[in-house]
């Protein structure tokens, strides 16, 4: 069996970018739903939901790529251990 190391090395730099953009997701979602530290931001909080839906969303997309990158180290060592 051929061990596919392409899976692996893109696996562990999705892992890192995901990791990376994590935090920087979080203030994303902070600065956008407040103005200062006691104020929320009227343009956010005016439409019903919003708040919920970007933080679902920019989440998301950063434990989509965690996700995706463990998926891919398990894909890339699949034919390695059989």
């Amino acid at each position: 069996m051929a061990f596919d190391g392409t899976k692996i090395i893109m696996g562990a730099i999705s892992i890192i970018i995901g990791l990376v953009l994590l935090p920087l997701m979080a203030a994303f979602v902070r600065d956008a739903s407040y103005i200062n530290s006691t104020v929320k931001d009227t343009n956010v909080s005016g439409v019903s939901g919003l708040e919920s839906l970007l933080s679902l969303v920019l989440y998301g997309f950063t434990f989509g790529l965690v996700g995706l990158g463990i998926g891919m180290i398990y894909l890339g060592f699949k034919k390695w251990i059989r």
